[in-house]
């Protein structure tokens, strides 16, 4: 299974502003419209219990939680399946469900720990121009990896720009 990690950030690094304010309090329409579409493209998206406020519909969205029979899903026509365990056993009960391809989602906490386990094959970094100057930086611990930059896309006037990075294989063979 390919997992994608789809990340917004600040010029400053900034990824959110504290547990409940994120991407909403400073991204831009394009940068929205360009995850949505590219979330659409996969078979499932994977996000925490805070990102799951936004649901990507037309997709199943695999909610992480640390007591998923303390949650139900609504009916409102998004497939929400709730999950708690390790990336590794998170990904492996995904994959049970036929997914092939899944977006991450996560804040920086579910994003690092997909990091931290290897599984993360693409990374999509949007770096909105605005410093915010604090809040929860990309990554809050340190994890050494390297990948390689496979393309980049300006989203609007203003300078939104896309980087897409793949897992370096270097660094892939020694992650196995």
């Amino acid at each position: 299974m390919t997992i994608i990690l789809y990340m917004a950030l600040s010029i400053d690094g900034i990824a959110a502003l504290d547990g409940e304010r994120g991407i909403q309090e400073y991204g831009s329409k394009e940068d929205r419209d360009f995850f949505i579409q590219e979330a659409k493209n996969c078979d499932a998206v994977i996000m925490g219990r805070r990102t799951a406020k936004n649901k990507i519909k037309g997709v199943k969205n695999f909610v992480l939680c640390h007591d998923p029979s303390a949650f139900k899903a609504e009916d409102d026509g998004v497939e929400r399946i709730f999950l708690s365990g390790s990336a590794q056993e998170i990904r492996d009960k995904i994959e049970a469900y036929g997914v092939q391809k899944a977006a991450l989602l996560g804040g920086p906490s579910t994003n690092a720990d997909f990091l931290r386990a290897g599984l993360v094959d693409q990374i999509f970094l949007t770096v909105e121009p605005v410093t915010i100057g604090r809040g929860i930086h990309f990554l809050e611990q340190g994890l050494e990896s390297r990948w390689t930059l496979a393309g980049s896309k300006v989203l609007n006037e203003r300078g939104t720009i896309v980087l897409h990075y793949k897992k370096d294989c270097a660094d892939a063979k020694s992650a196995l």
